[in-house]
């Protein structure tokens, strides 16, 4: 990517499904898309660009990957005054838990670093698939929570490591994201964490949960930016967001008039709302002191949702509590939990109206209580494919013996049975 004029940053998920995403063939077919833009343009991959089916290994795939659009995975570019930096995932297959988890590894984390520390007067632009936990972007609860694949590195030991990176460097001044498939109308589309703004970037096809078609358009020089909101179906053009490259907060982002708000009444999606912790302004939420760094916060869309408190941000589903239920916790004698901070509380119960026990979840070794509701699906699905394809061979053994014993016995009930030599009978 030149220094200068127009250029095209893709963050991810070419293709899904249907369109053999992660495929030779679906990263050709973006390739002459991404060409036809005449522009010069980066790419990072996102957790279905490592899904194809004709790779045995991330590293495979990823190496199709980088020989097809002819680039590095992980980059840095001049864009006038600022840098612009994009991140990839590497792993999918080799997910320790759910494999859509979009995974930076450490030696990425640690070349951003450097990057930080060689340039501290540069405005930075990071670009990378799913969000840092802790950004405050909206995120949907029964899909990429309930997975633990909502923020880069979820599961990792430390997840908090890249929003510790924008507290410790103020020159990150913009994050795009894109991942969960949703548009820029909502008020949490945009959000900020000190001088840093977090950008969720819509889909501009119809794979979107929301119905809407949408990309961002930013114009800069050196003096500060434009951030524009792209709508592919009317083609307007919408201001979002505007600042100096020196400000030292993050500006208020514009309110757009077309904005969807959350309400439990309006749609499924928008009944899965975030909020932040401690928040009960809107009455859809109680909270629960659980200590250990976490509370719980049951929704009124039936969730019971753990929330990391360093970072404000929601980490996993605990279960499912019904309205008619209630929330009980207990210490490890089964007796209520008492401690204000919620350090003694061992188990969380759920009560059926009737005061039967619905359901226990106990606090787990690592101090936490959500579940691992989705492990790493395609390695189950390899297991079960060699043992299908394996039995298949003994089966097709089996059935070459048995047709092998039948050919054997047929040939010597032939032998035995009486030829016709010169107009008489042997056996």
């Amino acid at each position: 990517m030149a220094p200068g004029g127009g250029r095209v940053v893709q963050l991810g998920d070419l293709g899904h499904g249907k369109h053999a995403s992660g495929s030779r063939k679906c990263f050709e077919f973006a390739k002459r898309y991404m060409d036809g833009f005449g522009l010069p343009y980066g790419m990072i991959l996102g957790n279905h660009d490592l899904e194809g089916d004709e790779f045995d290994t991330d590293e495979e795939n990823l190496a199709a990957w980088r020989e097809v659009f002819g680039q590095p995975h992980f980059w840095s570019a001049d864009l006038g005054r600022a840098k612009v930096v994009g991140l990839s995932t590497e792993r999918y297959r080799s997910n320790v838990n759910c494999h859509h988890e979009v995974y930076i590894p450490q030696h990425q984390l640690q070349w951003l670093e450097a990057q930080l520390e060689a340039h501290p007067d540069t405005p930075f632009i990071l670009v990378t698939h799913a969000p840092p936990m802790g950004c405050g972007l909206k995120v949907i609860q029964e899909i990429h929570i309930k997975n633990r694949v909502a923020w880069l590195n979820h599961s990792d030991p430390n997840p908090r490591a890249f929003i510790d990176l924008v507290n410790k460097y103020p020159n990150i001044k913009l994050w795009f994201s894109g991942h969960f498939h949703l548009s820029h109308n909502y008020p949490d589309s945009i959000s900020s964490v000190g001088g840093t703004s977090f950008v969720q970037v819509g889909v501009i096809g119809e794979c979107n949960r929301d119905g809407n078609r949408q990309s961002r358009l930013l114009r800069g020089d050196d003096r500060g930016y434009q951030l524009y909101t792209i709508d592919h179906d009317t083609g307007g053009l919408r201001l979002d967001l505007a600042a100096a490259w020196d400000e030292p907060r993050a500006p208020v982002p514009l309110i757009p008039e077309d904005e969807l708000v959350c309400d439990p009444d309006s749609g499924w999606l928008c009944s899965q709302m975030d909020c932040k912790v401690g928040d009960n302004s809107s009455g859809f939420v109680t909270w629960y002191p659980v200590g250990h760094q976490t509370i719980l916060a049951r929704h009124t869309n039936d969730l019971l949702i753990e929330y990391d408190m360093a970072t404000a941000a929601p980490i996993g589903l605990v279960t499912k509590v019904p309205d008619s239920c209630r929330v009980g916790l207990v210490r490890s004698d089964g007796s209520p939990a008492v401690a204000e901070d919620g350090s003694d509380v061992a188990e969380v119960r759920v009560y059926e109206a009737s005061g039967e026990l619905r359901e226990a979840v106990p606090r787990s070794p690592s101090g936490s209580f959500f579940k691992i509701y989705k492990p790493n699906q395609w390695a189950e699905r390899r297991r079960q494919k060699q043992e299908k394809a394996a039995a298949a061979a003994a089966a097709a053994a089996a059935a070459g013996v048995a047709a092998a014993v039948a050919a054997a016995v047929a040939a010597e009930a032939e032998a035995r049975e009486p030829v016709e030599v010169l107009g008489s009978m042997v056996d």
